[in-house]
């Protein structure tokens, strides 16, 4: 019986295993602002790149330095994340802030 219980934890932990994502793999992330609108950003990992689509325009964004969190910039659109939270800067419009769904 130690065998085959021994057999079943391998088989879950190597399952486990295989249920994580790649660390370069594309995913996106629907956010929820306080203005109302619902936007989403698509993370290109593998290009240090970033699309957000917004009001069915995507814009896409390239990857800064940044010490904490993210930060993904053409120069006048930024998004600005740690967690759960995002801003989004537009040009001089007062930055909009967003929880992810």
């Amino acid at each position: 019986m130690r065998v085959a219980g021994s057999a079943l934890f391998i088989a879950i932990a190597v399952s486990a295993c295989s249920a994580v994502p790649p660390r370069d793999a594309e995913r996106e992330v629907a956010f929820t602002c306080t203005n109302g609108e619902s936007i989403s950003v698509r993370f290109l990992p593998a290009s240090s790149k970033a699309v957000l689509v917004r009001g069915g325009q995507s814009v896409e964004l390239s990857q800064q330095p940044s010490g904490s969190g993210f930060v993904y910039s053409n120069g006048p659109n930024t998004i600005r994340g740690k967690g759960l939270d995002l801003t989004v800067e537009i040009g001089r419009m007062v930055p909009i802030q967003c929880k992810a769904r």
